[in-house]
């Protein structure tokens, strides 16, 4: 198989496969593998009808990481030959292979497929939490008190004060300087690579904001912009909530960015996808006080060698 780089010219190849292969991932998402690709670079490859992306940045020598192929799942004999083609271009370079975060549909085909072939670990801390519009927006039922109670709070302090603008090229410079400040203030002075891998997939996202189809909102308190949130379709029916900022001295403007940036951007989405919580107990407390509609669960699938 021949891999390329993603670049900005691969999304009209890619997007349809992960529209409709991807179980409304937030990996599955060409935004995703263009933004991230100081972390994963990310390269792809389409033959037969099947996609098939490498992971250069978690490979290794002994250890080629790939994404699960896209193509017609309906056909097993079809992605049993994708899944072996996989394994051949690993191989071919002396290497293993390793699935990165399969959905449990995913793992469960390689399983059946390949039996006793690839070790499973379940990976809670990329489990994946999508919500319903209506979940997110209304905050229906006692569960969600206090979600209302605290954007009723955020309101009631704010209104008046508050507006809120649709992201577009003229926001885009004020919302670097925003991004900036944020982040001396969440480092302190002290390194933290995720944050900084998250900084670079900022600011190349806001630097190709309009080609990657993202939307997203502004939002301004006594005319200062204090938050900015912005995500992209996954497909048709879902929506991936991809960067969420807010001025954390203002209670409660995370609850309000979360709630407006559904409202506003994705009202012709069923299902909202607010990403994982990558091991961290604050994240993941928040996450869950939502009270996911699906918990899509990931797995990391490696390559057994027997000697």
């Amino acid at each position: 198989m021949n891999f390329e780089a993603v670049t900005l010219k691969h999304k009209k190849i890619i997007n349809p496969y992960l529209y409709q292969y991807g179980e409304s991932s937030c990996q599955h998402s060409f935004a995703a593998m263009f933004c991230l690709a100081d972390k994963y670079c990310d390269s792809v490859c389409e033959n037969d009808g099947w996609l098939f992306v490498h992971r250069a940045g978690i490979s290794s020598k002994t250890e080629r990481a790939y994404l699960f192929p896209m193509g017609d799942y309906s056909n097993e004999g079809r992605l049993r030959g994708a899944i072996e083609a996989i394994l051949e271009d690993a191989h071919r370079y002396g290497a293993a292979v390793r699935f990165e975060t399969l959905t449990a549909a995913a793992k469960d085909a390689v399983v059946r497929l390949f039996p006793g072939k690839f070790s499973v670990t379940a990976l809670r801390d990329y489990s994946e939490y999508i919500y319903t519009y209506d979940k997110l927006v209304n905050l229906p039922g006692p569960q969600l008190r206090s979600r209302r109670y605290d954007i009723r709070s955020f309101y009631r302090n704010y209104g008046s004060r508050t507006h809120i603008e649709i992201i577009e090229e003229k926001h885009l410079d004020e919302i670097r300087r925003f991004q900036k400040m944020w982040l001396e203030n969440r480092l302190n002075g002290e390194e933290d690579a995720q944050l900084e891998h998250e900084n670079i997939a900022i600011q190349l996202g806001l630097s190709n904001y309009a080609e990657l189809e993202f939307t997203g909102i502004v939002m301004y308190i006594d005319h200062v912009l204090c938050g900015y949130a912005y995500g992209v379709p996954l497909s048709a029916s879902s929506f991936d909530v991809i960067i969420e900022k807010g001025d954390r001295r203002i209670p409660d403007i995370y609850r309000a960015l979360n709630r407006d940036l559904v409202r506003i951007c994705c009202s012709e989405y069923q299902y909202i996808n607010r990403e994982e919580d990558v091991g961290v107990e604050g994240l993941r407390r928040a996450k869950l006080s939502y009270y996911p509609d699906i918990l899509l669960e990931k797995y990391l699938l490696r390559e057994v060698i027997n000697e």
